[in-house]
């Protein structure tokens, strides 16, 4: 990354976290663009190049976590895939409890806001597409094949349970022990999956 970029990623980071500073501390419809652009020390033009919206702005916490595809490619192109897979989810996990509790506080605020929840789904779909893609750079597959995609959405499905799992039990140290425990488990889990009734079966095949 050159000095341009980077120094471009820090104002974006810190446009983030003095926007969920306010969103936090007083709310997502009393929190002004203008307010966010006075605290972070920026303009108002730059704010919007770099965020078009308060929505999108909201969405940021949960982007610079879930860009699994560009974690993907920077694991080592020799490591077997489901050894990548589990290692991005450790590290996205690895976490303390102030951080995770954090990350939980502005997820509740999307969940509860209409214009930040109607965007955070075409944000995850964009997620899971993004480390689809990933996934068939590594397999030379096609990223719409099937076990390509129901990889990505496994790995998401894994990410959500273990965070929920870490919620509702001992929060007193890193989420990613619950992580470790549930990547443990999947190895010996027996997944149901769904299969055509018998009846359809046979009409098909004698069709």
């Amino acid at each position: 990354m050159g000095l341009r970029e980077l120094k471009a990623e820090r104002t974006r980071r810190r446009i983030a976290e003095v926007a969920t500073d306010l969103f936090l501390g007083q709310g997502f419809e009393e929190t002004t663009m203008e307010q966010i652009a006075e605290q972070a020390e920026v303009g108002s033009t730059t704010l919007y190049r770099y965020f078009p919206s308060k929505d999108v702005l909201a969405l940021e916490p949960l982007r610079m976590h879930l860009e699994l595809g560009d974690v993907l490619r920077s694991r080592p192109i020799d490591e077997p895939l489901a050894e990548s897979l589990g290692a991005i989810l450790l590290e996205l996990t690895n976490t303390n409890a102030a951080e995770a509790d954090r990350f939980a506080a502005i997820r509740r605020v999307i969940d509860n806001t209409p214009g930040p929840r109607a965007k955070l789904w075409d944000f995850m779909a964009e997620s899971r597409d993004g480390l689809a893609a990933a996934i068939a750079e590594r397999t030379g597959g096609d990223k719409l094949a099937l076990e390509v995609a129901l990889t990505a959405m496994v790995v998401f499905a894994t990410l959500e349970y273990a965070s929920n799992r870490w919620s509702a039990g001992d929060q007193s140290g890193s989420n990613r022990a619950a992580t470790e425990e549930v990547l443990a488990e999947l190895s010996g889990v027996r997944i149901i999956l769904p299969a055509l009734p018998a009846k359809v079966a046979t009409s098909a095949r004698t069709r």
